[in-house]
């Protein structure tokens, strides 16, 4: 089965909070864990790799936080995932593109398909942006 990991659903949820809050109001990881019930530990490290990435910005001190580092519209599902997943890849051949991890990678019948729906796929998830999650 195919699914996103917690810690995407997390950090989703971290950061269409951010974005929700008003001009300058920061986040911190104690309000999210807090408000949805996640722990304090694990949203610390889901908040720092969002930092490390770029895609929010903390600022330190006593009344710092946790904001969007660009618009919403810029933020795709699929640099989330692959923020705090790593590379997408429906399977092992696509991950590395070598046949390497294959014992029938030269005479694979689906190979080629499933780039094809993986390419598809990408462009599903690069498509989706966090002002979409606010639409539905």
């Amino acid at each position: 089965m195919m699914k996103f990991s917690k810690k995407v659903e997390y950090a989703l949820i971290a950061l269409l909070h951010i974005a929700n809050k008003s001009n300058g109001e920061l986040t911190t990881a104690r309000e999210l864990s807090d408000k949805f019930n996640i722990s304090l530990e694990l949203m610390g490290k889901i908040l720092q790799s969002l930092v490390k990435s770029q895609l929010i910005i903390s600022v330190q001190g006593v009344k710092g936080g946790y904001y969007l580092a660009q618009p919403m519209k810029h933020i795709t599902l699929a640099s989330v995932i692959m923020v705090i997943d790593g590379p997408i890849a429906l399977t092992d051949c696509i991950a590395d593109g070598t046949d390497e991890n294959c014992e029938r990678g030269r005479f694979c019948l689906i190979q080629n398909y499933m780039k094809d729906i993986q390419m598809k796929f990408m462009n599903l998830l690069d498509g989706i942006t966090l002002n979409d999650f606010q639409k539905k």
